[in-house]
């Protein structure tokens, strides 16, 4: 199942102010009504996509004739992002769920923005190793770790792909739905929430509607670094 880049704010946010006069310099506003469909699965993306109000909706199909949603995207979040980078079609319908106000850019012009700012290109890319490397570890601890250990590995990478440190240190606030996490790990929504309870016990995390703060990364990497080796846990020393 595609898991897609949300959270993709955070790389326009540590753009320079120049760099990001030049986005508005080539962009449009675009009102979608609700329940629009932005980009179909397996058509070209001619677009990229931010949403400056409202919520989509990332929709895989389940195999059984339905869908799933395999994530939720808000205020500051690009669509269409890989696609138009990598020029790839959509592996998801991309749908409003609430009337939305879009930034829209159309992928010539922003393949002309790339080339003028490579610091843009590097960025971008840095955004996708760690998603990428994200997905890795989840695909191969799928069938060889139990979902706590799952979980804490998962929390641990979305501290760095989907993070935001909360003022005075307290915490790395990751803003995601319980189901999002759910489908990202696989598991049962109930059997999730009573792992994610275990370790707001154990004081690792702090769990809120919506998000999951977490209170300590080196902490959750020490967590983690406790299990047995044979596991392959030594990519997560941050030493």
């Amino acid at each position: 199942m595609m898991v897609p880049i949300d959270q993709t704010n955070h790389f326009f946010e540590e753009l320079s102010p120049q760099l990001q006069l030049a986005f508005d310099d080539i962009s449009y506003e675009y009102h979608a009504a609700a329940g629009e469909v932005l980009l179909r699965t397996g058509c070209k993306c001619a677009q990229l996509y931010q949403l400056r109000a409202g919520k989509v909706e990332y929709r895989v199909a389940d195999g059984r004739g339905g869908e799933t949603v395999a994530a939720t995207l808000g205020k500051g979040d690009w669509i269409g992002l890989p696609e138009t980078f990598s020029n790839m079609p959509s592996a998801a319908d991309v749908i409003a769920i609430t009337p939305a106000e879009l930034r829209v850019i159309p992928q010539h012009s922003f393949e002309v923005l790339l080339d003028h700012h490579p610091v843009l290109a590097r960025r971008l890319l840095q955004l996708f190793s760690v998603s990428l490397s994200a997905v890795y570890y989840q695909a191969r601890d799928r069938n060889a770790l139990p979902l706590k250990e799952r979980l804490l590995r998962t929390l641990y990478m979305l501290s760095f792909s989907h993070g935001k440190t909360l003022r005075q240190q307290q915490g790395i606030l990751i803003e995601m739905p319980q189901e999002e996490l759910s489908h990202r790990l696989a598991a049962a929504r109930q059997t999730l929430n009573r792992q994610l309870k275990a370790l707001e016990r154990e004081g690792l995390i702090r769990v809120n509607y919506g998000s999951i703060t977490v209170l300590g990364l080196q902490r959750l990497a020490e967590r983690q670094l406790s299990q047995p080796r044979n596991v392959a846990t030594a990519w997560l020393d941050v030493s």
